[in-house]
């Protein structure tokens, strides 16, 4: 969590309290940590690692997630010095440079295998973009919020559709996986308009998300939208209306997305209005009376079902093509016949090189944005009965990206962006390091 600074952005919706990271409120868990280490990333990342390992969790693969406000519209030297603090304090040693930070990240005992930063689509341009790769990030969580101009403009948002279009084209053309929060029940919005809007997400090829946060709009107090709420100009949906809502956007979602959330994370004694507890409960029942199974990859996922008693057949490799920003998406994946997932690999083939590698070709330029096995996790030197890492999975998904990108695309090498903490696994399959990716003559 970055220290409280001011946004770019003045949304009406806004949580904004007094020393405290913007968008986010005073109790918060991920706050309250924060302030516990005086906003010091390396004191975070120290404490976080502490507390999985006493809960029993391998820390040998981490997950970073970079949350606050606009972090890339912070001070640089501030951004250097965060994320260079959280991989110091991943390696348990100071490094001179960011650089050296990551380089001994590569084989450190506690390696960040992936690197997520919030940002607005208006603050994700081609300098961003190359500063995220220079910090070792995989994924992009976008705050689109809406898809519709007039909305945008209703709430002060301060950036239109086009930008949204831009930043995905931009951060899928560079490897980056993309997220997008999304919040079905904005001022001048309706329950039919946010279905129209989310079905436009997944029809539209210049969208097409690989995940969602999806965040019911929610009056929280001090925001100019309690205001409205205040003098009955903006009404939450009842709780029944978006529970409605959010089981048919689950229903419409393909199986290359990820739902990571249902709700934002605020207490809710913060909460004036709209829906002050987790619907993910309450949805999966509502869904499970319908005979409705979702199909997103998280409630798919192999750990999740063999908590939940499904009964777990052998996997299959799967494949879904699909078209996004200017380029083909090809999602591989290993399910069994229930469709309880494995593994997943996405690969791009796209017309054009990577913009950073300045690399003149008429030729299929092959990206690899993803490589995933689900499972409880296993420690990088071990193998453990039942579970789905190390198997060979990643190994035959890689394999077969490699075969489908030489044969049925022609290209002649595969990039991969991968995390820093990564990179070793990529290497054992006789990739190099290029920049900020890894790369494989095919």
């Amino acid at each position: 969590m970055t220290q409280p600074m001011g946004c770019p952005g003045q949304c009406v919706y806004c949580p904004t309290y007094q020393a405290t990271p913007q968008s986010y409120t005073p109790e918060s868990p991920a706050v309250l940590r924060a302030r516990e280490c005086l906003y010091d990333a390396g004191s975070q990342v120290r404490l976080r690692l502490k507390a999985l390992s006493e809960m029993g969790h391998p820390t040998d693969k981490i997950d970073l997630i970079i949350m606050g406000g606009t972090f890339l519209a912070a001070s640089q030297e501030y951004q250097y010095q965060f994320i260079k603090d959280c991989y110091d304090a991943l390696n348990d040693q100071e490094s001179a440079t960011l650089a050296e930070a990551k380089r001994i990240n590569e084989t450190a005992r506690q390696r960040c295998t992936g690197l997520c930063i919030e940002t607005r689509p208006d603050w994700c341009g081609q300098t961003e973009i190359e500063r995220m790769l220079e910090f070792g990030t995989t994924r992009v969580e976008l705050g689109v919020q809406t898809m519709d101009d007039e909305i945008y403009r209703l709430v002060k948002r301060g950036h239109l559709v086009k930008d949204v279009v831009r930043a995905t084209a931009l951060l899928r053309d560079h490897g980056f996986k993309v997220h997008y929060h999304w919040m079905p029940g904005l001022p001048g919005s309706t329950p039919e308009k946010d279905l129209a809007l989310s079905r436009l997400l997944f029809a539209d090829p210049r969208f097409r998300p690989d995940g969602l946060k999806l965040y019911p709009t929610v009056v929280v107090g001090g925001t100019e939208l309690e205001r409205w709420y205040q003098d009955g100009r903006y009404h939450p949906y009842d709780t029944e209306t978006m529970i409605d809502l959010l089981v048919r956007i689950k229903t419409m979602v393909p199986g290359y997305v990820r739902i990571s959330r249902v709700l934002r994370d605020i207490p809710p004694k913060f909460i004036v209005g709209g829906c002050k507890e987790s619907l993910r409960g309450i949805i999966k029942q509502r869904m499970k009376e319908a005979s409705i199974e979702c199909q997103c990859i998280r409630c798919r996922e192999y750990g999740h079902r063999l908590r939940e008693g499904w009964k777990i057949g052998e996997p299959r490799l799967d494949r879904i093509d699909y078209k996004a920003s200017g380029g083909t998406e090809i999602f591989l994946s290993f399910v069994d016949e229930s469709g309880t997932l494995f593994g997943l690999l996405r690969l791009r083939v796209q017309p054009r090189p990577i913009p950073v590698l300045g690399q003149e070709t008429k030729e299929n330029v092959a990206i690899i944005r993803e490589l995933h096995v689900f499972g409880p996790e296993v420690p990088l030197s071990e193998q453990r009965t039942g579970a789905a890492q190390h198997k060979g999975l990643g190994k035959a998904l890689l394999t077969e990206a490699e075969r489908i990108a030489r044969e049925e695309f022609r290209a002649p090498q595969m990039v991969v962006l991968s995390g820093v903490g990564a990179r070793e696994y990529y290497r054992e399959s006789d990739y190099n390091s290029l920049d900020d990716y890894m790369v494989k003559g095919l």
